[in-house]
This record gives structure tokens, C-alpha cells and sequence, in this order.
């Protein structure tokens, strides 16, 4: 959570501040209408020039689950929890329309990031909802680890683009919520902050984390060491050439 506690009298900031990533459900189907009721507060977010680039897939074959799980990293929950999700971005529908008045929809770097953002902006309208109604919930990056497994798996046409998995459902048990950085941190007023001030914030936030760190065994991890580590080998590069294989045009 931020460095700035919610007022008690807000139920929504609190219902915020409360969120984690719950990775042990308890395999109970989330309650018949609830996704329905929180897919329709999601689909309530903003969305460029109300182009609504998203969809959800919903995978309730058992089978997929277990290979899902396996092409995810071999992550217990995907298996797991009541409700597996896979969010997309979906650039189809539009270019089906394009199709039938008689156009062509120009699928380039522009297009693909309104449909990434519109997919965000819902599935984290999506979250809160589930957990409005007391479900856990869990994102899944690691989705794109063998996209194109997972494309093949859920017979995905063109243009419409995997980006993350969801689990959710009824929690078997809920970590603490996470330390975040300093809300000063990210807060910038007119201007981005010096490099002297984005390191002293850093700093700060590893002593707040170090307890968090030390209580999970790891006393000499660092927020900061791991940033450095995560970033400094490319990520998932075979994702260019997967996107553009469903005919996403990157270059100008």
C-alpha cells in the first residue's frame, strides 16, 4: 500500500488500498451472475474514442486449465482457482467493420497500444469489482511466456491479442498487501524529478522494505537490486514477432 493511509469512512479507497495478489484459492466456482455483474462495471472504464479493443475469454475446459498452467510457468493457481481469464486486446471486431463498410483497419503501433490500454483499464476495473463482491484475484503475465501455445490453444484469430491471464475466486488465503513506493514518489508536480531525488526515494523505499523481505527469509533482498536485475536482459523478445504474426504492423 501507498505511504498515505484511506480514510476509514471511504469504502472504495479502502477496497484499494486492500488489494493483493491471492495465490491460493480455494477451487470454488466464483457465485453463478457475479462475473457477469463485474465484467459489466469493468466494461464502465475508459476507453479510447469508445472503441472498447477488449475482450475476455473465459476457460472453463479442464483440460486447457492444466495446459494453460503449464504454458503460464507452471503456476499453481491458473490451475487452481475458481475462475481462469485470459484478457485481450482485440483489434477483430473493428476491422470486421471495416471489412463490411468497405475499408481496411490500419492495425499499426497506435492501434495495438489502444487495445493494450483498453484491456488494462477494464481488466483492472474487472479486479476491483471481483473484489467488491470478496474474491481474490491474481494476474498472470506469465501469459506471454509461450504466447504462441496459448494462441493456438484458444484457436484465437487474427488481431485479437493475448495479454494477460486473471485467476479469481474465493481465496483459500490472502498475503499482507505489498509496501509501495512513496506516494511522493510517484506524484510529480510540473516536472519529473531529479536522478538524486528518484534514488533517494528508492532508498527510502527499500528500508520500508526490508522487513517485508526479512520475514519472507530473504533479509538481503532489495526492491532496487531486483530492478536492476529484472531489466537488464530483454523480456520475452519473441513477442514482436508473435504480435506481428497477428497482424499488428510495427514499423512506420
Amino acid at each position: 500500500m501507498s505511504s498515505t493511509p484511506p480514510p476509514a469512512s471511504d469504502p472504495v479507497l479502502a477496497l484499494l488500498h486492500a488489494h493483493a495478489s491471492v495465490r491460493a484459492f480455494s477451487g470454488a466456482p466464483l457465485p453463478p451472475g457475479d462475473l457477469e455483474r463485474a465484467v459489466a462495471a469493468a466494461q464502465c472504464a475508459a476507453t479510447s474514442s469508445n472503441m472498447q479493443c477488449y475482450g475476455l475469454i473465459e476457460v472453463t475446459r479442464g483440460d486447457e486449465r492444466a495446459r494453460l498452467a503449464e504454458l503460464c510457468g507452471d503456476q499453481a493457481q491458473v490451475r487452481e482457482a475458481g475462475t481462469f481469464l485470459v484478457v485481450v486486446g482485440d483489434l477483430a471486431r473493428q476491422a470486421r467493420l471495416a471489412e463490411r463498410a468497405g475499408q481496411r483497419l490500419v492495425a499499426n503501433l497506435e492501434a495495438f497500444l489502444l487495445a493494450a490500454i483498453d484491456a488494462a483499464l477494464f481488466a483492472q476495473n474487472l479486479v476491483v469489482a471481483l473484489e467488491s463482491l470478496g474474491h481474490g484475484t491474481c494476474y498472470i503475465g506469465g501469459l506471454r511466456n509461450r504466447i504462441a501455445e496459448v494462441d493456438a490453444l484458444l484457436e484465437l484469430p487474427p488481431l485479437v491479442l493475448p495479454l494477460f491471464g486473471l485467476c479469481a475466486g474465493p481465496a483459500r488465503a490472502r498475503p499482507e498487501c505489498k509496501p509501495r513506493l512513496a506516494t511522493s514518489a510517484v506524484l510529480h508536480r510540473d516536472r519529473y524529478p531529479t536522478r538524486d531525488r528518484s534514488l533517494a526515494d528508492v532508498d527510502a523505499y527499500d528500508a520500508r522494505m526490508r522487513p517485508h523481505f526479512a520475514a519472507r527469509g530473504r533479509p538481503d533482498h532489495t526492491w532496487s537490486g531486483a530492478m536492476a536485475r529484472l531489466l537488464a536482459e530483454p523480456r520475452r523478445p519473441h513477442l514482436f514477432d508473435y504480435y506481428r504474426s497477428k497482424g499488428i504492423v510495427f514499423e512506420p
